[in-house]
């Protein structure tokens, strides 16, 4: 097996990313979508390749770029904004005015996907929704992102990620049994989720296209995205029951929660089968177990009343150990078990550096940043981080000239007339304060730059 850990240690190296094809290159996605939800279907595409250049409004730009946790920027920027708009390109313009939607209509020509999470009906109502952009383009291939969807009783409800989650019945099952307390997912999962099922339905769809030409409409509502990771309403449908809330516990198999160790960290512990429950007692010590009649099978040890039993003989075991040492005793007694993670140590963890899920990224404005890497290994055609983000209107040059071959007159007559633009001075919209954007010459494309 060693031999075979070599191969694939040298099949996924990420520091050889660079080199490799790109799997999305040529595709091109108009993002008009803000805030997380939209935006993540468009950078998980262009991770891959894909050309995304990101829509804003002049002079306020995405919602999300000047928020962020608790108020703490970072060079005057969302840090978190980063990972979610990463590798894009950043092309400011009104799409409210009738001389941007010529600017829309001819990008339309050559794009291949759209993707916006306005309110349902409002980029049809400014004339740059499915509709319109089919009959300049019918091979495009246009997701529509909402909580609800665009059609059905719902439609104009508003949402975000938390009545995403509610909606979607997450919420009835994250807590603990008996209480009237309940705990909303972490971090947005009710857009991040929902934005990663975005970009396969995108895929799925230019899969089709391939094989016949045709483009379509992808409506994806984060509420029922969220659904297609629960079935407990099969199970309820199916016994007349509920799953219920389980807290740390897992209903399928016993021992199984997070446990506090003696030093104070926390970490979860599972048994799956009946070998490794043995493995488990015999760290413990406690082989004598198995002749209980409450725990010598899986199905008896699953009954609530055994199962609350054994993880509280568990739970004062681990007590009397350091979480290190029952890590080790995990991996020496073959029964599953890992420390429970913080944001400090996954992000300085020297095996995810190592596999590039974390990876610290030297960007030519910002620096270095530790960002997320790809969620799955490619060998032959691997994601890239190619750039941060960037100001707000920072490509406007490079889109209109290069990719719409617009001359600098036509551009200054843009920019007059505040069809297009950039940013005003606010964090999350402008640059770092140390950065000359008078010297860049990929915001400065097409004229000489100062220097």
């Amino acid at each position: 097996m060693e031999d075979y850990f070599s191969y694939t240690e040298k099949l996924f190296n990420p520091s050889e990313a660079g080199t490799k094809p790109e799997a999305l290159k040529g595709i091109r996605v108009l993002d008009f979508s803000h805030v997380i939800f939209g935006p993540i279907a468009a950078r998980l595409l262009a991770d891959y390749g894909a050309e995304v250049i990101k829509l804003e409004l002049p002079f306020s730009g995405d919602l999300w770029r000047p928020a962020t946790y608790w108020g703490k920027y970072w060079k005057h920027s969302n840090p978190i904004w980063h990972n979610i708009t990463k590798n894009k390109y950043f092309l400011s313009v009104n799409l409210k005015l009738a001389k941007s939607k010529e600017l829309i209509y001819k990008m339309a020509e050559t794009a291949d996907v759209v993707i916006e999470n306005f309110a349902p009906g409002t980029a049809e109502a400014w004339k740059i929704g499915y509709s319109q952009i089919s009959k300049i383009n019918p091979k495009i291939i246009f997701l529509s992102c909402s909580t609800y969807g665009q059609y059905g009783p719902m439609r104009f409800f508003p949402g975000w990620d938390l009545l995403a989650q509610a909606a979607s019945g997450v919420l009835s099952l994250n807590g603990y049994p008996g209480t009237d307390k309940f705990y909303k997912l972490p971090d947005y999962l009710g857009d991040f989720v929902p934005g990663n099922f975005g970009a396969l339905s995108i895929m799925m769809a230019l899969y089709y296209r391939n094989k016949t030409g045709k483009g379509q409409y992808i409506d994806l509502a984060q509420s029922e995205a969220l659904m297609r990771l629960l079935f407990n309403y099969t199970y309820h449908s199916v016994t007349g029951g509920e799953i219920g809330r389980t807290g740390n516990s897992d209903p399928t198999m016993v021992p199984s929660a997070i446990f506090k160790a003696g030093d104070e960290k926390f970490l979860a512990l599972a048994c799956a089968t009946h070998d490794q429950f043995q493995g488990l007692l015999s760290a413990m010590g406690k082989e004598e177990l198995l002749k209980d009649e409450r725990f010598n099978n899986n199905m008896e040890r699953l009954k609530p009343e055994n199962a609350k039993a054994l993880n509280s003989i568990v739970a004062d075991w681990v007590k009397s150990k350091t979480a290190e040492e029952i890590i080790n005793a995990a991996n020496s007694k073959e029964f599953p078990a890992a420390a429970v993670a913080d944001d400090l140590t996954i992000c300085n963890d020297e095996w995810r550096r190592k596999r590039g899920s974390v990876v610290l990224f030297k960007d030519d404005m910002y620096g270095e940043l530790v960002i997320a890497g790809p969620s799955a290994q490619l060998s032959g055609t691997p994601s890239r981080t190619k750039w941060l983000a960037r100001p707000l209107g920072y490509h406007n040059r490079v889109v209109l000239k290069k990719f719409l071959g617009m001359s600098e007159e036509e551009i200054k007559y843009l920019e007059k007339k505040r069809v297009i633009g950039t940013f005003d001075d606010r964090p999350g919209l402008k640059p770092p304060v140390y950065y000359n954007l008078n010297e860049d010459p990929i915001c400065n494309y097409g004229k000489e730059v100062c220097k």
